[in-house]
């Protein structure tokens, strides 16, 4: 059950992320609902889980949105899944507070991850200024907060 509730939530992250492009192309790229997915599933199920729907999440942001080296995605949210399932399992993270900034603190590294992995393999990345990741950051923090209510709201027993 577990494998089908991630695998829709990145059909989900995949049809959002394409109706942004669609609809909203010059803001298409200050929103990773691909990282929220893989951040919740680090979150809800631990580092496995996390970095199952790493790989798959990252390579479908790779094979759809990408540039010419697929993979680069999927390595990069690999990594900070571990990370935040490895935190997750230690810390107290089931709050909204502490998830947000997990998911901004997320966002930022992924964009320093990604970035280094881009200069190793040659892949030249669009510029984003800082205010840019900050404010993708912010934006990623809050549809994880809207995504984890959301799921909170189903788990409880009416």
């Amino acid at each position: 059950m577990r494998a089908l509730s991630t695998g829709v939530a990145i059909l989900g992250a995949f049809l959002l992320q394409s109706a942004l492009g669609w609809l909203l192309p010059a803001y298409a790229r200050f929103l990773d609902p691909f990282l929220v997915v893989v951040v919740s599933c680090a979150l809800a199920g631990g580092e496995s889980h996390g970095m199952l729907a790493a790989a798959a999440a990252g390579w479908v942001q790779d094979a759809h949105f990408g540039g010419r080296v697929i993979g680069l995605a999927g390595l990069s949210k690999l990594l900070i899944a571990y990370g935040v399932g490895w935190a997750g399992a230690r810390f107290q993270l089931s709050e909204a507070g502490p998830r947000s900034l997990v998911l901004a603190g997320s966002t930022l590294l992924d964009a320093l991850v990604l970035g280094a992995f881009a200069s190793v393999f040659d892949v030249t990345l669009s510029p984003l200024p800082f205010w840019g990741h900050l404010l993708r950051a912010l934006a990623n923090a809050a549809l994880g907060v809207a995504v984890y209510r959301l799921i909170e709201s189903r788990r409880r027993p009416r």
